[in-house]
């Protein structure tokens, strides 16, 4: 609804501006200038775009106006009785609630995939494939609450980050290791 009414009011303003245009330029370019004064062309053109916009303006406050929320999910309807043209029983069919482990596994590949683009996107390597700038990725590191190993080998460093965010399972946690050339997010059992 508040999107509806900023629409409104940008509809009010652009129409304001189409019937005004000469109010537009001073207010975009003339106060810049002692006695400037637009052209025509300048006139004709702010007119037309002041309109469109504000017809725009209309058509989205409408839509957001008239439009109900768009997350709002009904709940499942059950059958009491079997189809007529059904033969045999009817039958419930009911979802398992996943495992624990299942979940701990799902919550920490989450976790994973929101923190691997982060590291990913700052690293930045050497050409022996060494880590260049591990103070940095450190600090992203430790404000996304993981823990950072940097094992340096022949090919180049590789490095593994392990989330401290709690998940449903204290057991599992997100783990990203990446090297160089690679990077891989999975959920590792641990301590």
């Amino acid at each position: 609804m508040l999107l509806a009414i900023i629409c409104v009011l940008g509809a009010a303003w652009s129409f304001f501006v189409a019937a005004r245009p000469d109010v537009g330029f001073f207010l975009e370019e003339g106060w810049k200038f002692r006695d400037a004064e637009p052209s025509d062309l300048y006139l004709g053109v702010t007119r037309f775009g002041a309109a469109v916009t504000g017809i725009a303006c209309l058509v989205f406050a409408a839509i957001f106006a008239f439009s109900g929320p768009s997350d709002t999910v009904s709940p499942p309807t059950e059958r009491a009785d079997p189809s007529p043209t059904r033969s045999g029983p009817a039958v419930t069919v009911t979802a398992r609630p996943p495992s624990p482990e299942q979940a701990a596994k799902k919550k920490a590949k989450e976790q994973c995939q929101d923190l691997l683009p982060l590291i990913e996107d700052e690293a930045e390597w050497n050409p022996q494939g060494k880590l260049a700038n591990r103070d940095h990725v450190s600090s992203i590191v430790a404000y996304q609450q993981a823990t950072m190993t940097l094992e340096s080998r022949p090919d180049g460093d590789l490095v593994t980050i392990r989330s401290d965010l709690p998940t449903v399972d204290k057991f599992v946690r997100p783990l990203v290791t990446m090297t160089s050339s690679s990077a891989t997010c999975v959920a590792n059992k641990g301590d």
